[in-house]
């Protein structure tokens, strides 16, 4: 039995996933008045608020690690040896994925005056593991800075390489914000397909993927040169959330923001041009709850919190240019609703809504002195209602917008143990699913576009929300091993990502018929045939309607990654990070196009085309990529005044799944398209959105070919960039720093 768990362990150990930080670290040197190193030193670390205790003994060279430590503070260090004076260290806090030196001087009792207590001060920035760009955010920070939208980007402005635009989208370094890696707790956050603009999961409906109130800290990373943070080329967003403490403690509150609590439109370059805005509401509200359920040993923490926005869009028909007025846009409601008995709701005020729900739960357990295990689930459902505002040239009905319903179940388990004084280990397992389901408004209804003078009439399905449905899940492990010898500390960890993606999308699925006049479809209501001066419509070679249109890109995609890395000690003033990382993307197979395989490529190459063997249904063959990086830290005078940090490394990240998940779709044998041009009869109107037209010689299910086509040349390399960082950091002699 203990050959089959220990095979398990070394088989869990090689494949983790380990790019989101969820922990901090301690580390120092203890000497005597002479210099001389103090071997069996007990350092012990005590978290005041839950009682948790840490613990080491100092090495032969009289160093010592204390690994796996929860964020935050305020600790009490306690140093001890047989014949030495203790020393105690209070209000010691650490920052997440930092591992805080303390090196000390011990007094031998017959030399020692008194017990010598200490009180030291938080400063990130004079940190040993220092050498690259970062910043953290504090539960303070959190707490007392200001934030609208009550997000992480509002917080992220914080770091000067970061740029945060009006839709939420977080650009790091210059890069796209498709290229950041997003974690909370270790899991994967971001979404990963890239579709959002916020770059988040549920990002498409507005919502944050997390309360703030939730949250402990977080850290915004541009350039670490630690092998263990990867999947990105711009920069890393790692939160932790709160855990419970020996103390019951918790908050409910209400945020609420209307016309009357913001400032003027930005628009106009004179101060009288500026108006009051549009009337709209923002709730936001909830509470937490945390405590002790053993004291000192098994904790909890809860969080709920409700948004609700609302955003009328009110127009005034008398501005609108276009041939109808209102008489004419009511008839046309009810000619629709007469006719097929459809409702394309209001076109005046359109007002659009968010809601959402998160819920968080975490539960802290320390078993033992060695072993420590959290459980955390995170819930998030939002849906936004999203009806197109009418203007000045466009009458858009209510039901022609989009209802976008979210939702994002993410499992977190992490298990942290200690072997001895020169051995730690950490795993993470994370299990994601995110549902988001773009839905038109109302009852399903072909599109109609009505020109209309200087203006347009649209009603019906919005036409991108027709079919378009997207399912992912992830999976991950993480599993972090290190080892301790004397100056350094050994990382050795690998990781796997496991992601299964499903991608319904054929837009213009329930057909667009565009009219002339508001006379010609109005002829239509009265049951005349008109042909439309266009249609388009695109559907499904495999069968089905809407969401249920066969051929979706379904695939799997996963991501391998092994790496080892060096911390040195050179001396107690400087610090050397050598790592080298290896990641391997892979894709599985797709469906294959055999008539484009065959006939399609040998016309091509004839042509002069050299298509490098890449073949429709065959899978995207990746490179290995090898990402080395060497980091250091100097304490120049050992006082923590000046300090010189700086590394250089290749960064790999990640690529939105959109990209390569064409190749799934646009692969000639499940989509195509029908317009008025091939359809080789009149587009008479059909009020049934499933009983559109479809392209002669091309019927669902007849085994034809059709559409675009995507296809990979081997080789394909994920995104990488060398970055480097060089700083200086000084004290000044009154007050603050200079970097």
């Amino acid at each position: 039995m203990r050959k089959i768990l220990l095979t398990l362990f070394i088989f869990v150990g090689y494949f983790g996933y380990s790019q989101g930080v969820t922990t901090s670290s301690l580390n120092g040197r203890i000497i005597d008045n002479n210099k001389e190193p103090l071997l069996g030193a007990n350092i012990v670390a005590l978290h005041t608020p839950s009682g948790t205790q840490y613990g080491a003994i100092t090495d032969f060279n009289g160093f010592y690690r204390i690994p796996n430590m929860r964020v935050g503070g305020p600790y009490q260090i306690t140093i001890t040896y047989v014949g030495f004076e203790d020393i105690l260290l209070n209000d010691v806090y650490l920052q997440l994925g930092d591992s805080e030196r303390i090196s000390r001087e011990m007094s031998e009792i017959a030399s020692a005056l008194d017990a010598v207590i200490i009180t030291t001060g938080r400063n990130s920035i004079f940190d040993a593991n220092q050498t690259g760009s970062n910043t953290n955010v504090s539960t303070r920070e959190i707490n007392t800075l200001p934030s609208i939208t009550r997000s992480i980007a509002d917080f992220v402005r914080k770091t000067p390489e970061a740029q945060v635009s009006e839709n939420g989208a977080i650009a790091l370094g210059g890069q796209n914000n498709r290229y950041n890696a997003i974690y909370i707790d270790g899991a994967v956050s971001n979404d990963v397909f890239g579709l959002a603009a916020s770059g988040t999961n549920g990002g498409q409906t507005g919502v944050s993927p997390i309360s703030l109130d939730a949250i402990e800290s977080f850290q915004i990373n541009l350039a670490p040169f630690d092998v263990r943070q990867s999947g990105f080329a711009g920069g890393s967003i790692n939160a932790i959330t709160r855990a419970g403490t020996n103390n019951e403690e918790g908050s409910a509150y209400y945020f609420f923001r209307n016309q009357n609590l913001a400032g003027l439109t930005p628009t106009g370059i004179n101060e009288e041009e500026r108006e009051k805005l549009s009337d709209f509401t923002a709730k936001t509200f909830g509470a937490r709850l945390g405590g002790s359920i053993i004291k000192d040993k098994l904790f909890y923490f809860i969080n709920y919190e409700r948004q609700e926005d609302q955003t009328p869009q009110p127009f005034d028909i008398s501005n609108y240019r276009g041939d109808s007025n209102q008489a004419d846009l009511d008839a046309l409601r009810q000619g629709l609703i007469s006719r097929f008995g459809y409702d394309p709701g209001g076109f005046d005020q359109n007002t659009r809504e968010l809601n959402s729900d998160k819920i968080i739960a975490r539960i802290d357990w320390k078993i033992n002195d060695k072993n420590s295990i959290i459980l955390k689930n995170s819930y998030v459902e939002s849906e936004n209602i999203g009806p197109s505002q009418s203007g000045n040239t466009t009458i858009n009905f209510f039901n022609g917008g989009v209802s976008f319903p979210s939702v994002t179940n993410s499992t977190t388990l992490e298990w942290n143990t200690t072997n001895g004084s020169n051995m730690s280990n950490n795993l993470v397992l994370g299990y994601t699913t995110v549902k988001d389901d773009r839905n038109p408004l109302g009852n399903p209804f072909p599109r109609v576009r009505i020109d209309d003078g200087s203006g347009n009439i649209f009603l019906g399905s919005e036409p991108f929300s027709t079919a378009n449905l997207l399912e992912q899940q992830l999976f991950t492990i993480t599993n972090n091993f290190e080892y301790y010898a004397g100056r350094h500390k050994f990382t050795l960890g690998a990781n796997v990502e496991l992601f299964d993606v499903k991608n319904v999308f054929f837009g213009i699925n329930f057909g667009e018929y565009r009219y002339e006049s508001l006379s010609d479809f109005s002829d239509v209501l009265a049951g005349m045939d008109v042909e439309p001066s266009t249609y388009v419509r695109n559907y499904s070679l495999l069968g089905g309607s809407g969401d249920n249109s066969l051929g979706a890109a379904e695939f799997r995609y996963n991501q391998y990654g092994v790496y080892i890395q060096d911390d040195i000690d050179i001396n107690d003033r400087f610090k050397l990070t050598l790592g080298m990382r290896i990641d391997i993307p892979t894709f599985e197979d797709g469906l294959e196009n055999v008539d484009f395989n065959t006939r399609t490529v040998a016309l091509l190459e004839d042509a002069g085309k050299d298509l490098q063997g890449a073949r429709v249904g065959k899978p995207i063959e990746s490179q290995i990529h090898y990402s080395p990086r060497v980091g250091f830290n100097w304490d120049v005078h050992g006082d923590k005044t000046t300090q010189i940090r700086g590394g250089l490394g290749v960064f790999t990240s990640r690529i939105p799944l959109v990209w390569p998940g064409g190749t799934y779709n646009n692969n000639g044998v499940s989509q195509t398209g029908v317009n008025q041009n091939n359809l080789g009869q009149p587009a008479f109107f059909r009020a049934d959105p499933f009983d559109q037209y479809v392209r002669p010689g091309q019927e669902p299910g007849s085994g034809a070919t059709g559409g675009n086509i995507d296809i990979f040349a081997p080789g394909f390399k994920l995104p990488q960039v060398m970055k480097y960082n060089f700083a200086v950091d000084q004290k000044l002699p009154f007050a603050g720093l200079i970097a």
